[in-house]
């Protein structure tokens, strides 16, 4: 037992980048194996440059697996902290084959890649169950489409979590007019921002880089993120009150260059794939308990936390945007928003 535990606890610093790790403690971990004779080199970018993050987490874990399973025949290099240039840069670079893989938000691959906007329509799923659902069975039908669209396969998915409403204000959200008076920041999405003003709020699109400043100066008093980018990045100090609500997840992508990806082995490629999944279904274990984690810190850190129990009035306003944002979803976004119901309409847990 004494060695089962010391395994689990090695392994678990291998992922989460531990120091002693690091100094060569174990010189076969993926990111120190030795390089061979005719190695694949698999570069990784991403924006993020956080240990804890569920990002970081979700790629080394992806790129341990394409180490193992391909024998150390292709070799992943990570370089985190948009190193290689912002989300959408990157993904560009992916499309060139200049960049072999990468993990942008949903909505900011759906600048390029059109049709992955369905899943950012407010309120089309209300558990993560259902997300991860809707993930399973409606990526196979869009990755044709993502691939045309932006040049990159989908083969995994992170969740960062759902996202909650973080701001300075002498008293909770909890209806949709209690947005009429804050500035509240939104990621530069088009639906994202009409979501807010089907709720009356004031939707300013600022750059993430920028958000901490700009609460600091009173830009704008909120926003909307999982809480552990809120407090990860110390927002608690700026802030004051969260809430809670389910109107989208937020959601990245694992995107391999599709360019590379046809050039690799018939081997590579289900190596690949199978990384890809095995990625997400890690990643769905992990978030949750890490994001409970967060919540706990939030509450230490003095943030009142307010859960909003009925959402309906939230999820009226918000689905009547839907048919107005159909084209955003490309030349035939209807289609593809049937589809999603479809298959959510499936989901074993409504049954």
């Amino acid at each position: 037992m004494k060695q089962v535990l010391k395994a689990i606890a090695v392994s678990s610093l291998l992922l989460s980048g531990g120091s002693a790790l690091a100094q060569n403690a174990n010189p076969y971990g993926w990111e120190s194996v030795p390089e061979k004779s005719g190695q694949i080199v698999m570069k990784i970018g991403h924006s993020v440059n956080m240990e804890w993050s569920s990002h970081t987490a979700t790629l080394k874990r992806f790129a341990e697996l394409v180490s193992i399973y391909t024998n150390n025949e292709i070799r992943p290099e990570l370089f985190p902290g948009a190193q290689l240039g912002g989300e959408r840069e990157m993904v560009q670079q992916a499309r060139q084959g200049a960049l072999q893989v990468t993990l942008p938000a949903t909505n900011n691959l759906a600048a390029l890649a059109p049709s992955l906007n369905v899943f950012i329509l407010p309120y089309l799923a209300t558990s993560t169950e259902q997300v991860n659902y809707l993930q399973d069975e409606l990526t196979p039908y869009l990755v044709p489409r993502v691939i045309k669209e932006a040049g990159v396969r989908i083969v995994g998915w992170e969740n960062s979590g759902w996202r909650a409403f973080f701001y300075k204000s002498d008293k909770a959200i909890e209806k949709p007019a209690d947005l009429a008076d804050l500035k509240m920041r939104v990621p530069p999405n088009p639906i994202m921002i009409a979501s807010y003003e089907a709720w009356g709020g004031n939707p300013t699109p600022i750059a993430w880089s920028e958000l901490y400043s700009a609460l600091q100066q009173g830009v704008v008093e909120g926003g909307d993120n999982p809480v552990t980018d809120v407090i990860g990045m110390k927002f608690n100090e700026v802030i004051n009150r969260m809430t809670t609500f389910h109107y989208t997840i937020l959601t990245h992508p694992i995107v391999v260059s599709e360019r590379w990806f046809q050039g690799l082995s018939e081997e590579h490629q289900a190596a690949i794939l199978r990384s890809g999944k095995e990625a997400t279904d890690y990643i769905r274990w992990w978030q949750p308990l890490d994001e409970a984690a967060w919540w706990e810190k939030a509450r230490e850190a003095g943030v009142e936390i307010t859960a909003i129990e009925d959402e309906s009035e939230w999820i009226e306003k918000a689905r009547a945007i839907w048919p107005d944002y159909y084209d955003a979803i490309g030349t035939d976004g209807e289609a593809v928003v049937n589809k999603a119901l479809e298959v959510l309409a499936t989901y074993p847990g409504d049954k």
